[in-house]
């Protein structure tokens, strides 16, 4: 169902994205061993990976990131979603036979399937020895294997004293192990960016060739043919004027169109944008209060945006007057560069705005 809240897992459920399973197939069959699947918050990057997997036979391992957080983002925790995502993949069966060998794996089988787990207070496996297993079955299988890493930029905080520096091994990999790839997926793309340093000449990937998918949120026209096409499934028709209406809320961003759509078909009736606005900047607002706990500042930025101060100027100008005393042009730039680098804000000619209108309005209800 087009309008299923879920990510997308097959062809039929993903709307209009042809173009871009089709250069991500590109950049697997002939491009760099790094792709980076980029794009903003709900603009369907998870579905499009999900369906790219499934449709395909590359081998692989599908691992989201934002998992790391339940661990402490230590390396306990990067081992366990490791094993989950072996223990998970159809591939699981055939993979075991490779890492079998590996000290510290351990292989249980239950009945068709397995599950497999690592010493990781050894660090046994280590994380280099299991891409090389990879590296060999997908050479054998003359194919390549893709180790898929949603919400990427988490893995920066594996980073530190006794962690591990996950670009290390990707750099390894890269150099040394022909058949593995790595895609890496980030809603927020600063901070993605930040993570990988590859203007530095300290980093590890530094001056690495990728290969980058960007997927852009739908035009006017597309969003009002994914609401048509949606509702088409569900048997509704609504008019015209209902559609143009609700595109130019929620400008394109098919994870929003989604949701209205959803809403509408479970309630049956049309009239409830409104509602649904308020149901998502409630989720925005929720989203937001998490980046505002580590500074008020960043609060007060994202209200002067959503008043429609949008230079540097004038963002100064009235938050020095709500806090009542002098900010420091670079603790405003830092804040400033932050929130773009989190994905919530974008710049352009020097002006700044959101880059969802949803966030624009839970910014407004932020109160200090």
């Amino acid at each position: 169902m087009l309008f299923d809240p879920r990510p997308k897992e097959s062809r039929s459920e993903l709307f209009d994205r042809e173009k871009e399973l089709d250069l991500l197939e590109l950049y697997v069959r002939d491009g760099s061993p790094l792709i980076l699947c980029l794009g903003v918050r709900r603009v369907g990057k998870t579905s499009l990976l999900k369906v790219f997997l499934n449709e395909n036979n590359y081998p692989y391992i599908y691992i989201n990131a934002r998992k790391l957080s339940e661990y402490q983002y230590n390396v306990a925790g990067l081992y366990k979603l490791f094993s989950e995502s072996i223990t998970h993949t159809k591939f699981s069966n055939r993979l075991a036979e490779y890492l079998r060998s590996l000290r510290g794996v351990k292989i249980e089988v239950l009945g068709t399937s397995i599950e497999m787990g690592f010493d990781w207070r050894k660090r046994e496996p280590s994380i280099t020895s299991i891409l090389e297993k990879f590296d060999n079955y997908a050479r054998d299988q003359n194919t390549y294997f893709l180790v898929v890493i949603d919400e990427a930029q988490e893995l920066r905080f594996l980073r530190g004293h006794n962690r591990m520096d996950f670009r290390q091994i990707m750099a390894y990999s890269y150099d040394n192990l022909r058949n593995v790839k790595f895609i890496l997926s980030g809603s927020e793309i600063g901070l993605l960016y930040e993570f990988l340093e590859f203007d530095n000449y300290a980093s590890p990937l530094y001056g690495r060739v990728r290969d980058e998918l960007v997927l852009n949120r739908f035009s006017k026209e597309e969003s009002i043919r994914f609401l048509e096409v949606g509702f088409n499934e569900a048997g509704i028709r609504p008019p015209r004027v209902t559609i143009e209406e609700v595109v130019g809320a929620l400008d394109g961003i098919p994870g929003w169109l989604a949701f209205y759509g959803y809403n509408v078909v479970q309630a049956r009736r049309f009239d409830i944008l409104d509602k649904v606005l308020e149901e998502a900047i409630q989720v925005a607002f929720g989203e937001l209060e998490k980046i505002v706990r580590s500074g008020k500042l960043y609060g007060h930025i994202l209200r002067a945006v959503a008043m429609g101060h949008r230079n540097w100027s004038a963002i100064k100008r009235v938050v020095e007057a709500w806090v009542g005393t002098y900010i420091y042009n670079k603790t405003l730039y830092y804040g400033l560069n932050r929130l773009v680098a989190l994905g919530v804000l974008m710049k352009e000619n020097e002006r700044y705005d959101f880059t969802d209108p949803i966030y624009r309005e839970a910014s407004k209800k932020l109160a200090f």
